[in-house]
């Protein structure tokens, strides 16, 4: 993540901060960072790619297309009993483009 990004969350932090009042707001905001962290620890487990490439100064964006791609077409594969299900899925008009996908993908139909 950029360093903006950490500013950004600091300026709320430092918002939230001047908001708390009471003690149970004080827990409140506690609860809330709490939430936030999880879902935040479990995009990062779900999204090691993604992550790899903001760390990097990297603007290949047809790598960044080709690796939301990748977890898109096996997430939908996970999810169907075959490759014209998960076209649909996809929102594809039909399976064979899919097949495309995953031959350009280097993905087999057991994942």
């Amino acid at each position: 993540m950029a360093i903006e990004d950490d500013s950004i969350c600091m300026h709320h932090v430092l918002e939230k901060l001047g908001e708390i009042k009471t003690e149970t707001d004080l827990n409140n905001f506690k609860e809330d960072i709490k939430e936030k962290l999880a879902y935040n620890e479990q995009w990062r487990i779900d999204n090691p790619a993604y992550l790899d490439l903001l760390a990097k100064d990297d603007f290949d964006v047809m790598r960044a297309i080709r690796t939301t791609k990748d977890k898109y077409v096996r997430r939908a594969l996970d999810k169907s009993d075959n490759i014209g299900l998960a076209a649909k899925l996809l929102g594809l008009k039909n399976y064979q483009t899919l097949q495309n996908w995953m031959k350009d993908l280097e993905i087999s139909k057991d994942g």
